[in-house]
């Protein structure tokens, strides 16, 4: 820990989760119109089409248009494209009544244990420009330096320029400071974090990245002991 100079973490699936999750939002939207659809089955579909077809704060102008033609994608991966008429109101009313963010129970602990060691923290993500309100909202604002949503920094991991917004924010250089990032998607977050000169934490809290080229841990509090 001596050795790190900051920490920048990003924040959807790594310091906080839907809770339910959107798998669950959408077994509960379907079952309300009579659809029994398995949760694995479900979470492998949300994997396929998030691959390819990933919202975005900069480039995506209607939200709901773009969730529109994600369900359908959806429902095409789930082969129930025929039952999409009456399953989109019902995701509509799922998600607007029951989305909620949550964080993982060991953040407080993390973040406090972090900053105690006044090692400045960031917060780089893909994210619209009200990410600063959500995480005071979760009660982890005064934690974070700086809050770099990709929408208001008009690009989005990874393309190392975010990253580079935090660092100049903070202060800092790549060239002489040892900046980790950790993150939960191999491609925006390690990836990104390297191209930009940090060094990438990947939290694989499902076992999906078995032969991650990076430093790779089941939790942030099993990559918060291992480093200190």
């Amino acid at each position: 820990m001596s050795e790190v100079d900051a920490v920048f973490f990003d924040f959807g699936d790594t310091l906080a989760t839907l809770s339910p999750s959107r798998e669950e939002l959408f077994t509960q939207a379907a079952r309300s119109i009579g659809l029994q659809l398995e949760f694995e089955t479900v979470r492998r579909a949300y994997q396929v089409v998030n691959f390819h077809h990933k919202y975005s704060s900069v480039h995506v102008s209607d939200r709901n248009d773009f969730y529109h033609h994600y369900n359908e994608q959806l429902a095409e991966a789930l082969g129930i494209s025929t039952h999409l008429a009456r399953l989109q109101p019902a995701l509509a009313v799922q998600f607007s009544k029951n989305k909620k963010w949550k964080l993982f129970a060991e953040v407080p602990q993390v973040l406090g244990r972090l900053r105690a060691q006044d090692l400045p923290l960031a917060l780089v993500a893909n994210w619209d420009s009200n990410l600063s309100d959500l995480v005071g909202q979760l009660g982890i604002r005064q934690e974070f330096s700086a809050i770099v949503p990709s929408q208001a920094a008009g690009v989005e991991k990874p393309d190392p320029a975010i990253f580079l917004r935090a660092v100049e924010a903070l202060s800092l250089s790549v060239e002489t400071d040892r900046i980790l990032y950790v993150g939960n998607e191999y491609r925006a977050d390690v990836i990104g974090a390297r191209s930009a000169g940090l060094t990438p934490v990947l939290i694989d809290r499902n076992g999906c990245y078995n032969h991650a080229d990076c430093l790779r841990f089941a939790s942030l509090l099993d990559w918060l002991n291992s480093i200190e």
